[in-house]
């Protein structure tokens, strides 16, 4: 009977058609009996056949009615658009370097967001794909997704019968985009659908490799939600209500064996609950282990009353591994049963606790750990370590020394695969070697016969290079130069298969062979994609000759920018006969665990191939042992937000087991740990600067003669402009896993502790948290409440004391506050043994007042109020990963063949009073390029002019500025101005302009305390050796001979280097590529992800001359093509010349965003500086501020992040206008099944003035229960807007209703059944209309055969009378 009960609109036109068709009956009666006496025979037949005919059709209606209402009855799912995606309508503004809101674009995607007058949503906008080929994507990480059924829908149009060639990818799964229709013919796709099943960040990303030749466009893409009535729950039929009814609180658990489990039932008659069974009927309780439940085990406890028949609550204790099945029975007093419920209970084994007691680290056990899981090392370097004198010890202080009993010893703790490097030819002309380990096939021989002993496989790295290769550069073998591609494929073959026949002749060692080392840029030279496919598979063909068994390992880097997705993808484009694609992973450069997972994933659901890590690794220390300046260092890559742990033996410890934990969980094969033996061949720990100078000078005759530092200076044969110049000793010795007296750290245990979990005896501190504050002179100070500790076994928030006596913070400068933090745990070991506080320290920069009032714009964070006179300023406001503060920042890159100028011009003239200001700002970028900071007045004159300031390498930050000196009241323009050599790149950021000395006021800049450490020259607001680099100012060590910064020296998002590299030559020296003071196989700047742009070659086949992704061809993303707007290629549905727009279509005038001079700023009499209340940027609340609803106390949000204004006031009302409750009672009731109640709230928000309805990020609302809920309800909160209702994320927390959200109108409140909650407006309402519709159509039909009956009867009477 579900479903079969009519409207009252449907029961009335029932009624109609009943009496219609009595109408028919009673005429077809009359004119049987009459027709043989009428004159007008044939008509009375034809009207009786007419009145029948529409009996008949009112019958069908009926029948229509029924089926229509059955239908929508049996719909029990409903899908609802969820809040979670970000600017998934593109309606949030344009970007003006072309970034979209709430979305990253892959490097050089030309994908951008525009509006089409001539498109039906022609007031909306969506992203647009047109003129673009290659890598695509958009990518969003959707926060906080609550457990649920989910799916991804997304809208698209475009080329008829076209696939764009983009996928929509989340979690593990991927759904590729079907050809679409044609323009402006919109159809809506959806993902299969997937659970989630506990609160977490869900990643989707809409991408792929563009069709060559597509247009097309994507918009509103949404997370909806699937939910689901139960059979038994309907608000439309009581026939479901009546009679008694069962339910159980619990029909799924999953406990350990001798876990008990409470069970509750609830019983109902005629839909209300009753809480003691009468005489007659029975509940019984029984465990079910027949029909569908043979697996039912029933060696456990149940308790139940002692089965008395009449207790809703039974116990049940399990015993062993398996499934339960526990059945409550109603029953009436005759036997039969009125119905029944079961809950299933698995059990399982409670987990043994493992872990190993030690007095060394702490390890988390890894769960479900592949028995077969990679736990591997490069030791490539070692057999230079021992021929450097090197020896290395075990944990009894035995030594080791040869290169077999290293092996047996890293098998003893855990490790189970080794890799080696291979160049062609690592030596000069006269045989000296080029150093890095010297790692030719003989060297590979040497380890792999120390594998063969120790019981160890091993994976073969072939460069295909005389020295390193990596991101940023891929150099031909010297026997190879001035080959053709098909000479290079027939040499990588050949070189391959003999080299592993020299190797490992017997076979039974090397069972990987990678085909290249982080060739995500290029290989062997070259850089465009389809040939390094061929490249590579050259070298598969040859391992495959080699052994047939033996697996292909192809190796990217850069996991951050999707280069697995990219990759895989091209791979098998190109048909490259390949096994395991490798990555390096380093967290100081290559984002998070979490996207390193969905890269992985992404390769094997996609492509069906294994993935793993192939390099990695951490700092235990930031202190150098040799003298020669470590990639890791503080100040050098110690602070990246993905280096979560502290740099201790603990730290790299957990960071390993970290790393393993996620690769397991994402089905990887396994992580390889990179150069863990590469220590000091000569420690300089504690020496002397004298004795220091001398191991040092050793430590070098010992590099050159042995090969065992990064590079030897004979390099510089072969690649003259890195290691060249920066030769060296090792950049990772304090990665290492053994200490420089060559004893094993205990980090080195963990690759075993993984599998069984280790724990310690004694609490020990690992790291104090600094703290850092800034702020504007005059403003109060707070200081941290709280600093994290890391002790070996957690981190802990601790308090802290800070020491500010004798500290005055009202002058601008730079402060140490000396801090003591209060240990909450007992310290029974390390360098805190026995103490119950240890201190910390709190920087605390006070800057005189910024002049430039609008923060967005100091910052770049918006590009509104610039301009610029150079396209090599590509982006004003770029998001990418070289800003120093903030989230954007200005980015130039000189794709041309010369050097030339640029200006960045600020164009909102500032107001000035006479006296002495300084202009300066931050910059860092390709050695050579040169910035320097520029005033003008409002004519365009030059007021001062700054030194040139040269740049020396990525994140080596330069502060150009200029102090000038104004007589009178002056409005006067900032510039950024920009020397650039060919292939230069860097960023400017955070501008910064203050007064020094005004006509009535002492110099500034002389007013700092007696104690100049205390407080640096307030005059330039910065240390005195602001405009200094570490290490003497070249960002690598005084000593030439050093290596640099390691790997600094390049930006991230040099993929604004052409792709193919040609906008560099191999030799350059604008990037010492080894600037990891390692070239790496990953170690030049482990990754590359430093050494070169992180996408230089993700589109390998991208022009030579310019970026992928330049904006500066005209035509490009920005400055978008003259039809940007119109449809593709002028399509049919629009005008010749609709390109035409008015200029003032799309384009507003120059100044259409501007005020007139002072405007905002200040009258232009004024004397005075800009009217700080206009322009100056409105303070916000503090982060964790709460503000209570003025109408109701208890009411109130809570600003998590710092959003809301200072001024901000908050009002909740409940909505008692009874229509307008009624209005979203309904529909509520048109979209969720199960309503038992509703209240409606307004949320209001206003600065003091203005009503606030869109934040930028969401706030906490908290709020006293609406309702009160049984066990079977609960309550769902939805922002009403019009006739749309957008879920929120509530929860209930000690009693009270919390839930999120970022836009402040009417709330609805709803009291839903639980499981019976469901929503689709679309469904509802689709199933609605069908029924009225048909209701509407055969009503009508109905009447007209009435008319017909009304007509004929009077046309007879008619007859009759004549």
């Amino acid at each position: 009977m579900r479903g079969m009960q009519f409207e009252k609109v449907h029961d009335s036109g029932l009624m109609v058609l009943i009496f219609i068709n009595f109408i028919v009956i009673y005429h077809c009666i009359i004119t049987r009996r009459k027709i043989y006496m009428s004159k007008k025979k044939n008509w009375a037949s034809m009207t009786s056949a007419g009145l029948v005919f529409a009996m008949l059709l009112s019958q069908s209606a009926v029948a229509d009615f029924g089926t229509e209402r059955v239908k929508a009855a049996e719909n029990t799912e409903k899908w609802v658009d969820t809040e979670y995606v970000v600017n998934g309508d593109f309606e949030s503004s344009i970007n003006e370097d072309g970034s979209i809101t709430g979305w990253t674009k892959s490097t050089g995607s030309g994908l951008f967001v525009t509006k089409d007058e001539w498109a039906v949503n022609n007031t909306t906008q969506f992203t647009k794909i047109k003129d673009i080929t290659g890598d695509n994507s958009l990518y969003q990480t959707i926060k906080n997704v609550e457990p649920g059924t989910y799916r991804i829908s997304i809208d698209q149009d475009g080329q008829k019968d076209v696939k764009s060639g983009l996928y929509v990818k989340y979690l593990e799964q991927a759904k590729e985009l079907p050809a679409t229709t044609d323009w402006d013919n919109w159809e809506t796709v959806t993902t299969d659908e997937f659970t989630i099943e506990a609160v977490q960040d869900v990643d989707i990303c809409i991408g792929g490799d563009v069709t060559n030749g597509y247009w097309g466009d994507i918009d509103n893409i949404k997370l909806q939600k699937l939910y689901e009535k139960e059979s038994d729950d309907t608000d439309s039929s009581e026939e479901n209500q009546k009679g008694y009814k069962i339910s159980v609180n619990q029909t799924e658990v999953a406990v350990e064996n001798g876990d008990t489990v409470n069970l509750e039932a609830k019983v109902t008659y005629d839909g209300e609950e009753i809480s003691e069974l009468p005489e007659g009927i029975n509940l019984w309780w029984w465990v079910d282990t027949w029909n569908d439940h043979t697996d039912g085990l029933n060696d456990g406890t149940l308790e139940n009353d002692n089965g008395s028949g009449k207790t809703l609550k039974a116990v049940y204790t399990t015993k062993s591994a398996g499934k339960y099945y526990v059945v409550a029975q109603l029953k009436d007093a005759d036997g039969n049963e009125l119905g029944s419920v079961y809950t299933t209970i698995t059990s399982k084994a409670p987990e043994i606790d493992t872990s190993v007691d030690n007095d060394d680290i702490v390890v988390a056990k890894v769960k479900n750990l592949s028995s077969d899981f990679i736990m591997g090392m490069d030791i490539s370097s070692v057999i230079t370590e021992f021929n450097s004198g090197v020896v290395y010890k075990d944990y009894n202080g035995k030594e080791i020394d040869n290169v077999t009993d290293f092996c047996k010893f890293l098998a003893e703790n855990g490790i189970n695969h080794i890799r080696v490097r291979v160049w062609n030819d690592p030596y000069d002309s006269n045989r000296n070697g080029y150093g890095g380990g010297n790692n030719d096939v003989a060297t590979a021989k040497k380890i792999a016969d120390a594998c063969h002993s120790a019981g160890i496989k091993m994976l073969v790295d072939f460069h295909c290079s005389d020295f390193w290769a990596d991101p940023s550069k891929q150099m031909v073998p010297k026997a190879w130069k001035g080959y053709t591609v098909d000479e290079k494929v027939e040499a990588v073959e050949k070189f391959i298969k003999e080299s592993l026949n020299t190797i490992d002749a017997s076979k039974d060692v090397v069972d990987m062979v990678q085909v290249g080392n982080e060739t995500t840029g290029g290989f062997v030279g070259e850089t465009k994609t389809d040939v390094m496919c061929r490249l590579f598979s050259a070298g598969s063909k040859g391992v495959k000759e080699y052994n047939s068994d033996a697996k292909v390992v192809i190796h990217v880097e850069s996991p951050q920018k999707n280069t697995l997705t990219t990759w895989s993808d091209n791979l098998e484009k190109y048909n490259v006969d390949y096994d395991i694609l490798g990555t390096s992973y380093y967290p100081y450069w290559h984002g998070t665990l979490s996207n390193l997972k969905d890269e992985i994933s992404y390769v094997q659901t996609k492509h069906n191939k294994d993935a793993m890590v192939v390099e990695t690794s951490y700092a235990y220390t930031l202190d150098d042992s040799d003298g020669c300046a470590n990639t890791v260092r503080e100040g050098n890559n110690d602070d990246s937000a993905d280096a979560t742990e502290p740099f201790t033996v603990q730290g790299q410890a957990t960071y390993i087991r970290n790393l393993i934990n996620a690769v397991n969980e994402a089905g990887g094969l396994g992580v390889y740990y990179w150069e863990p033996a590469w220590i000091t061949v000569g420690d300089t720990t504690g020496l002397s600067e004298e004795a220091a100078a001398a191991r040092y000078e050793a430590n070098k005759k010992i590099w050159e003669e042995k090969g065992s530092g990064w590079a030897a200076s004979y390099g510089g044969e072969y690649d003259p402009n890195d290691a060249g110049k920066w030769y060296g000793g090792s950049a990772v010795d304090n990665q290492a896993m053994f200490y420089p007296d060559g004893t094993a750290t205990a980090g080195l245990k963990v690759w075993n502790y993984v599998k069984t979990g280790a724990k310690v005896t004694k609490i020990g501190v690992e790291d104090i948290e600094t703290a850092n504050v800034t702020a504007e002179a005059g403003k109060e100070i707070e200081l941290p409440k709280t600093v994290n500790v890391t002790y070996n076994t957690e981190k802990v928030e601790e308090n802290v004391v800070w020491n500010t006596e004798g500290i005055d913070f009202s002058k601008a400068g730079t402060y140490t506050v000396e801090g003591t933090v209060k240990f909450s745990r007992k310290i029974e070991r390390g360098a805190y043994k026995d103490k119950t506080s240890g201190t910390t320290k709190c920087t605390v920069v006070i800057k005189q007042k910024n002049l430039i009032t609008d923060a967005d714009d100091a910052g770049f964070e918006k590009a509104d109020n610039f301009t610029t006179d150079n396209s090599i300023v590509d982006s004003v406001s770029s998001t990418k990963d070289d800003k120093k503060s903030g989230e954007a920042c200005a980015h130039w890159y000189n794709g041309g063949e010369d050097k030339t100028e640029a200006a960045i011009t600020y164009n909102k003239a500032i107001t000035l009073a006479s006296g002495e200001y300084i202009f300066e700002y931050v910059g860092q970028g390709a050695d050579g390029d040169e910035l320097y900071a520029e005033v003008m007045d409002s004519e365009g004159n030059i007021i001062a002019k700054g030194d040139n300031v040269t740049l020396e390498g990525w994140k080596n930050w330069k502060t150009p500025s200029v102090s000038f000196k104004l007589e009178k009241e002056t409005k006067v323009t900032l510039v950024v101005r920009i020397v650039s050599a060919k292939g230069g790149w860097g960023t400017a950021d955070d501008l910064y302009l203050y007064q020094t000395k005004s006509d009535d006021k002492p110099d500034e800049g002389n007013n700092k305390p007696d104690d100049s450490n205390q407080t640096p020259d307030e005059g330039n607001n910065k240390p005195d050796n602001s405009n200094q680099t570490p290490d003497g100012g070249n960002n690598k060590p005084d000593n030439s001979n050093q290596t640099p910064d390691g790997g600094n020296n390049k930006p991230d998002d040099s993929n604004q280097t052409p792709d193919e590299g040609n906008n560099k030559p191999d030799d350059s020296n604008q990037t010492p590529d080894g600037g990891n003071n390692k070239p790496d196989d990953s170690n030049q700047t482990p990754d590359g992800g430093n050494n070169k742009p992180d996408d230089s070659n993700q589109t390998p086949d991208g022009g030579n001359n310019k970026p992928d992704d330049s904006n500066q061809t005209p035509d490009g993303g920005n400055n978008k093509p003259d039809d940007s707007n119109q449809t593709p290629d002028g399509g049919n549905n629009k005008p010749d010349n609709s390109n035409q727009t008015p200029d003032g279509g799309n384009n507003k005038p120059d100044d259409s965003n501007q005020t007139p001079d002072g405007g905002n700023n200040k009258p232009d009499d004024s004397n005075q500086t800009p009217d700080e209340e206009n322009n100056k940027p409105a303070e916000t609340l503090t982060p964790g501020a709460v503000v209570a609803s003025k109408a109701d106390s208890t009411t109130t949000i809570k600003d998590t992040k710092g959003i809301l204004p200072a001024t901000v006031k908050f009002e909740s009302n409940k909505v008692t206008d009874e229509k307008e409750v009624s209005k979203v009672t309904d529909i509520v009731n048109q979209k969720i099944v199960g309503v038992k109640a509703l209240a409606l709230y307004e949320l209001n928000l206003t600065d003091g003035t203005t009503q606030i309805h869109q934040l930028e990020d969401k706030v906490q609302v908290t709020m006293d229960m609406p309702f009160t809920l049984a066990s079977d309800e609960a309550i769902k909160v939805f922002r009403v807007d019009g006739e749309k209702l957008f879920a929120c994320k509530a929860s209930i927390v000690d009693g009270r209703l919390v839930f999120e959200t970022d836009h402040f109108s009417t709330f609805a409140f709803v009291k839903v059944k639980t499981s019976s909650y469901a929503a689709s407006a679309t469904d509802a309402k689709a199933a609605k209309t069908s029924d009225d519709n048909n209701m509407y159509m055969w009503l009508i039909i109905a009447m007209s055969g009435l008319g017909v009956t009304i007509a004929a009867i009077m046309a007879k009477k008619k007859n009759v009378g004549e």
